[in-house]
């Protein structure tokens, strides 16, 4: 039952050998046991700890068990109590649910029946447990989904996204691969009135033909080889909210007819199903693709697109607003260190607006993240691995050449040979410090052309 740190629990009561017998067999499951058998020796128990279970009688020598809820709850807003009375009425039992009673038995009461009724409160515990970590990751969810800029080009996509946010019609996003289209749809859920609802994400391109189907619409057991269950698919998860089918211009042709059908009748059967469902769920798609050429190329379906075109956002690349560059860069840099003071080196958002970036935003952000991985100070240089410059060397104001994009062996020997001098040239201090061994340091450092003491020197 206990798959974590032992639960605390606190047994009041006032018959011995009953008291006794409950914190046997709940010592036995895992249970950190704590007993009292009045009012004042309990208080000075929660006093001194927090408890998950508390099992309380009601009538005792010197009070009534409910007195004590308020200290338990001041205690462990998520302590659970169940109540254990011997004067059962529905006046004592709507009391004792107001004052914060989680549950309660009447006396005389089997062991097995509290055993359940503790089982009962630690599942409960567990449901809150997960609804408090996906509300967790909504609120993440929609802290990453912000679209970062404020420059001219931006203010009417994010126009755009408000009004898209304030009704409920399909969206259709275009744009270059890289240029944050999920974040788009993201936004504009996060803002809407299905916010709590699930937000569903899936890559046409990325799955296999035979799989896609069973991914959008679910499968019956049986219904083709491995299908050993029962399965839903991505229309019924996402049940009350919204459905972002990336890439959709690649969906094959048949899945794009079914996928038709689906927006035209609002419902879904499951493959080797008979059952029609019906889904309530909004659909937001997207292409990196030109759509008009995609439709006379015969690769997508002229009838699918107007029915997803309700309202087009299109994303441009980043060359092309250039202007939102230097807010782009701040806020990659606080979202990847956090609690850290970095700034760009002066002239950098110059130097790097004559990159072309083809990989749009998404290329920005990983520059960004490699430049804080290979930092050594509070200034960042991020045009150094753009155009491809030895860290050691001031930043020249030349024009680059947009083929000296940087390869990842060369960030890697610069990384490794900082490491190497700023650690005496030790190898062993090196390699811990890379958490690379010291053959593959060596390996490395030969590929370099650095020379490396014999296998038994000294600092080997």
């Amino acid at each position: 039952m206990l798959n974590s740190a032992p639960k605390r629990m606190l047994i009041l009561d006032d018959e011995p050998f009953f008291r006794e017998v409950l914190a046997d067999v709940f010592s036995a499951q895992g249970f950190t046991v704590s007993i009292a058998s009045g009012i004042e020796a309990a208080r000075v128990l929660i006093r001194r700890t927090p408890f998950d279970i508390a099992l309380l009688d009601n009538h005792l020598p010197d009070g009534d068990g409910l007195s004590l809820v308020p200290d338990l709850l001041g205690s462990s807003e998520s302590v659970k109590i169940l109540l254990l009375t011997a004067f059962p009425s529905y006046e004592n039992a709507v009391q004792a649910l107001k004052s914060g009673i989680h549950d309660y038995l009447s006396k005389p009461v089997e062991v097995e029946e509290v055993r359940h009724a503790v089982e009962r409160l630690l599942h409960t515990t567990e449901l809150e447990k997960v609804e408090e970590v996906q509300k967790f990751h909504a609120h993440r969810e929609s802290e990453t989904a912000l679209i970062v800029g404020s420059g001219e080009r931006f203010s009417e996509i994010r126009r755009l996204i408000d009004r898209a946010a304030s009704v409920d019609a399909r969206v259709f996003i275009t744009g270059e691969t890289g240029t944050g289209k999920s974040y788009v749809a993201k936004a504009i859920h996060y803002a809407s009135r299905i916010a709590e609802k699930p937000f569903i994400g899936v890559n046409c391109a990325a799955l296999p033909e035979s799989l896609i189907e069973a991914e959008l619409f679910g499968a019956e057991k049986g219904a083709y080889t491995g299908a050993h269950a029962t399965r839903k698919g991505l229309f019924e998860l996402a049940e009350g909210g919204t459905l972002f089918l990336d890439e959709v211009a690649e969906m094959p042709l048949q899945l794009q007819s079914k996928l038709l059908g689906v927006l035209e009748d609002r419902s879904i059967r499951r493959i080797g199903g008979d059952v029609i469902r019906s889904v309530s769920v909004r659909v937001m798609a997207a292409t990196n693709l030109d759509p008009a050429q995609a439709i006379d190329a015969g690769t997508f379906r002229r009838d699918l697109f107007y029915r997803l075109n309700v309202i087009l956002i299109h994303l441009p690349p980043l060359r092309e607003r250039l202007d939102d560059l230097a807010e782009l860069c701040r806020h990659f840099i606080s979202t990847l260190a956090p609690g850290h003071h970095f700034e760009l080196g002066r002239g950098e958002v110059e130097r790097l607006a004559q990159y072309t970036f083809p990989g749009n935003v998404r290329e920005l952000r990983n520059i960004i993240e490699r430049c804080l991985f290979l930092q050594d100070g509070p200034e960042l240089f991020p045009s150094r691995l753009v155009f491809n410059q030895p860290a050691n060397t001031p930043t020249s104001n030349r024009a680059p050449n947009e083929n000296e994009s940087v390869r990842l062996a060369d960030i890697e020997r610069t990384h490794i040979l900082r490491i190497f001098e700023k650690g005496g040239r030790n190898l062993t201090a090196t390699a811990q410090t890379l958490d690379i061994s010291l053959s593959t340091l060596r390996r490395k450092l030969t590929e370099y052309g650095v020379r490396t003491p014999l296998p038994n020197g000294p600092d080997a």
